[in-house]
């Protein structure tokens, strides 16, 4: 049977899963509230999932779909809550606020764009690219302490639970965005499906003895 007929389905799973994924990021602060600092982990991740659900709450209204408007709503709170509990506990909390300063200009510029647009489609489009983009810096996010992963040849600063959430996320919003006939909504998702299993492989190669039990369990 063609996804079309799995629509509603693939709509209400996605968007329970993708809220979960967001919640993956009470298990990050919490660990940086234990340690009393946020050390080697990168509060990219917060910051880069604030401007997806800016702007994919905004494409969802333009698109008028309910599922897209559900689950950006309810990440842009949490996201929000996450810059905030990380900016507290950030090593370096005038370089983090910058990050943050920087994000909040593009989503206000975008959402000024789209009101002064007069063609709705011509708005619709361009809001797509971006979103797409975005997309692809959420998933790839956890990647800016590739570098110390390299060095150290740990996965420790890599959160694990964030990058199995975005496999899962995104190979079902992909299979949405081809049952309701949406480019923009495949193409990115299938390309960070790809990404976050590249980076879920990394705990493969780099194990450390945390690591090592976490893919015990999740076999």
């Amino acid at each position: 049977m063609a996804l079309e007929n799995f629509r509603e389905i693939l709509s209400v799973t996605a968007t329970v899963t993708t809220i979960i994924q967001f919640l993956t990021g009470v298990i990050i602060c919490a660990s940086i509230r234990k340690k009393g600092i946020s050390g080697e982990i990168s509060g990219f991740p917060f910051i880069a999932g604030v401007l997806g659900c800016s702007l994919g709450l905004r494409y969802g209204m333009l698109m008028k779909d309910s599922a897209m408007i559900t689950v950006n709503a309810v990440g842009l709170v949490l996201q929000m809550s996450y810059v905030c509990m990380y900016y507290v506990y950030a090593t370096h909390k005038a370089a983090y606020l910058k990050q943050v300063l920087i994000v909040l200009s593009v989503v206000l510029t975008t959402m000024f764009y789209v009101v002064v647009e007069p063609n709705e489609d011509k708005a619709e489009f361009r809001l797509g690219l971006l979103c797409c983009a975005t997309t692809l810096i959420f998933c790839s996010a956890p990647l800016a302490t590739l570098g110390d992963v390299l060095r150290t040849r740990s996965t420790e600063t890599l959160p694990f639970y964030l990058i199995l959430a975005n496999v899962l996320v995104a190979a079902q919003w992909f299979l949405y965005g081809v049952a309701v006939h949406n480019t923009f909504v495949q193409v990115p998702n299938f390309i960070s499906c790809l990404i976050a299993l590249f980076q879920l492989a990394l705990f493969s190669v780099f194990p450390s003895t945390s690591t090592r039990t976490k893919l015990q369990n999740v076999v």
